[in-house]
């Protein structure tokens, strides 16, 4: 379960993420006091969920016209671990690949496919559980967004196969991205 505690005296929050093993007869305040948390400075809620929905409110006065102004943009409270961020990038990446592929990849019957000609894009990959570097020759997207890539490891030339999009080190996508349209 997720815990969140909002601490008045530092204007703080603290998402705690608790095994409901650890908490005897729902009891979360004796809980709370027993880790450190002064009952009298915080409020807390607990949820038992991995992700806590968060909604930022912006007020504001428009410069033109005087008018009071609010924006408003849903996201999620979650860790942003090393992973998750790598994950982030990784899916962005993947996105905007399929984006590419739809804008300049040729249709076939249930896919938009490019076939890289002369210089191939080279990304960094595991190949076969190895890390190393894979020359691109083609890439496509099913209708689901399923991405496929075929490929070759550099140094071992003659054996295309497909490469998945998963296992391409983060902020390589990229360099497969720029390479359609060109």
């Amino acid at each position: 379960m997720k815990i969140i505690v909002m601490n008045s005296t530092d204007v703080r929050i603290e998402v705690l993420t608790v095994s409901d093993r650890l908490i005897e007869n729902d009891d979360i305040e004796q809980f709370l006091s027993e880790h450190g948390y002064s009952l009298n400075s915080i409020s807390w809620m607990a949820a038992p969920v991995d992700f806590v929905p968060v909604k930022f409110h912006e007020y504001g006065i428009c410069a033109t016209d005087g008018e009071e102004i609010h924006a408003e943009r849903d996201a999620r409270l979650k860790d942003f671990s090393i992973y998750d961020s790598v994950q982030e990038v990784k899916r962005r990446e993947q996105q905007e690949l399929v984006e590419k592929l739809h804008r300049y990849g040729k249709h076939e019957e249930d896919c938009f496919e490019w076939h890289f000609e002369g210089e191939c894009p080279i990304v960094a990959a595991y190949d076969y559980e190895e890390p190393c570097d894979v020359v691109i020759l083609a890439a496509k997207v099913d209708e689901d967004g399923d991405i496929t890539l075929i490929g070759d490891e550099k140094n071992d030339r003659g054996n295309e196969h497909e490469i998945d999009i998963d296992e391409v080190f983060a902020g390589q996508v990229d360099f497969i991205t720029a390479a359609i349209g060109q």
